[in-house]
């Protein structure tokens, strides 16, 4: 496994050969492949951080490793570092395998975009594999690109597989639900700890376990807090770091981060008898983070009222 930084932590879920969790989907889906039941369209919907991409990875592995050397050991739940589809994958020169990511900065599939997923399940496979392409936060589409998305669906050509990963409470058009088979991921509770732990151990992190979070965004904020070289327990420390940095880097995932970190702070630690004050000292918070990229919101003034109302000197 490679190193990290936080800003190319987004590319993980494609390296992460082990699967934790989800252990009952998983072997229903590949039971279906294996007797050629799988459906071509599936949903993958759930919480962000709970593994959504990293199973479709997998899953992705376990199709294309098939009858091939160092094929997925599906009973570890662990891709095979030196099989090919995974190495191939990687390396982007998979020509069985296309991703496309949208999110809040990238909401529009081109017309050149929508070209090329045509083309690409329309080209005969060179090694008589399927063709799968993996659609990863479907709820950023706009309605035109929803409206791509659905009639590619509808023309989708046998034994090959689209895949689609959305945000569970986040829309979707119907009509693109009605048309594939919808599973959602979620942490079993008596799980939550022991994977946070796990991938803690595997990534190397400072170890902390955020109450309330899921495995996957506790360990982009352990990842997050090692690059700043943040070690203390102390709230507000780790507060005037993120924004720090986000005001060097310009990153926006730290805003999302920040406003997750800040949420939890509320519902962990402050008393029920605060409970009226803290709801509308925490609902102020979230519409300056919110509002913290709009054109007129100078972005320092909105990280000092932040912290006058967090009590951060």
């Amino acid at each position: 496994m490679q190193n990290f930084s936080f800003q190319n932590i987004e590319i993980l879920n494609k390296f992460q050969r082990y699967l934790y969790g989800h252990d009952d989907l998983f072997i229903n889906l590949t039971s279906l492949f294996e007797k050629k039941k799988l459906p071509n369209k599936i949903i993958f919907n759930g919480s962000d951080g709970v593994g959504k991409a990293t199973f479709i990875y997998h899953l992705i592995n376990f199709i294309l490793s098939n009858k091939e050397d160092h094929s997925y050991n599906a009973k570890a739940k662990e891709i095979d570092e030196n099989n090919k589809s995974y190495l191939d994958l990687i390396n982007n020169i998979n020509f069985n395998f296309k991703h496309l990511k949208v999110d809040d900065y990238k909401k529009i599939i081109s017309i050149e975009e929508t070209r090329e997923i045509i083309s690409f399940f329309n080209k005969s496979s060179i090694n008589n594999k399927p063709k799968i392409f993996f659609l990863e936060g479907a709820e950023n589409l706009n309605k035109n690109s929803s409206n791509s998305i659905l009639k590619i669906l509808e023309e989708l050509p046998e034994n090959n597989y689209f895949f689609i990963s959305y945000l569970e409470n986040k829309f979707l058009l119907d009509t693109i639900k009605s048309r594939c088979f919808n599973c959602r991921l979620f942490i079993k509770t008596n799980e939550n700890s022991f994977i946070k732990e796990k991938l803690m151990t595997q990534f190397k992190t400072n170890r902390t376990n955020i109450r309330n979070l899921t495995p996957g965004i506790n360990l982009k904020l352990n990842i997050l807090f090692d690059e700043l070289n943040i070690h203390e327990k102390d709230f507000s420390t780790k507060i005037l770091s993120m924004q720090n940095f986000y005001l060097e880097e310009k990153y926006n995932k730290i805003i999302d981060l920040m406003h997750i970190y800040i949420e939890n702070y509320f519902v962990s630690n402050l008393g029920k008898n605060n409970f009226f004050k803290n709801f509308r000292i925490r609902n102020k918070i979230n519409n300056i983070i919110y509002n913290i990229n709009s054109i007129n919101n100078e972005i320092r003034s909105s990280f000092y009222e932040i912290n006058l109302l967090l009590g951060i000197k």
